[in-house]
């Protein structure tokens, strides 16, 4: 399975020669965890190194910091490079455990991507709101009048300025045609059905079990 991720320049101490000068950190949602980012296909990893691809060349001997789920901080070397890959070998070896967690952590950040035509999990309620009104064909007026509020209000969710009371959530969701979840979140029940399908998979693979035998508990 192909991970994505983003590189990240300068991480470290300047002046320190070992400490490493850029970190990768594992694609989460579609989204980077800072702007100053190039993309990275990582094409194979085991417990000794990985194959990357990268859109920003790296050097010979150059040291990455790899942000994995269950080992943040993992040092690697480039070792190898061709055009756009690069072959590199961890300080120190991973376990079983840690490369199971990257594959899950990816695993559920592709299931999460949004199909061609809809919104993705990063957008906020507002916009959601506004697609799902639109979407109806509805005018803000009508969502007023169903929810006892004024036209300006309805404004004011839509561009974020505010967010409806816990009591409103559920008749908005009906007038729109969604569920509560699929308002509050953009995921309907469909969709953390299949998520949860997954990763259950995924967990029984790494520990050599059947799926029957494995259970999620959520804390929210």
């Amino acid at each position: 399975m192909a991970i994505a991720a983003h590189l990240e320049n300068l991480t470290g101490s300047p002046g320190k020669k070992r400490d490493p000068r850029r970190t990768i950190r594992l694609e989460t949602l579609g989204a980077s965890a800072s702007g100053d980012t190039a993309r990275v296909t990582i094409h194979n990893i085991s417990t000794t190194g990985m194959l990357i691809e990268s859109t920003q060349p790296l050097g010979l001997d150059e040291r990455l910091a790899i942000e994995l789920p269950d080992a943040p901080g993992t040092r690697a070397t480039v070792v190898w490079e061709s055009g756009a890959l690069h072959g590199c070998k961890f300080v120190s070896p991973l376990s079983d455990a840690v490369l199971s967690a990257a594959e899950l952590r990816s695993a559920a950040a592709f299931e999460l991507e949004p199909a061609p035509g809809r919104a993705g999990p990063r957008e906020s309620f507002g916009a959601r709101l506004q697609r799902l009104r639109k979407q109806q064909g509805l005018p803000m007026s009508r969502i007023a009048e169903a929810l006892g509020v004024s036209k300006p209000t309805v404004w004011a969710w839509e561009q974020g300025r505010a967010k409806p009371v816990k009591s409103r959530i559920e008749t908005l969701a009906d007038v729109l045609g969604v569920t509560s979840r699929e308002l509050m979140t953009g995921q309907n029940d469909a969709g953390l059905d299949d998520m949860l399908s997954l990763t259950r998979e995924k967990i029984a693979d790494a520990f050599g079990i059947g799926p029957e035998h494995v259970r999620i508990m959520i804390e929210i």
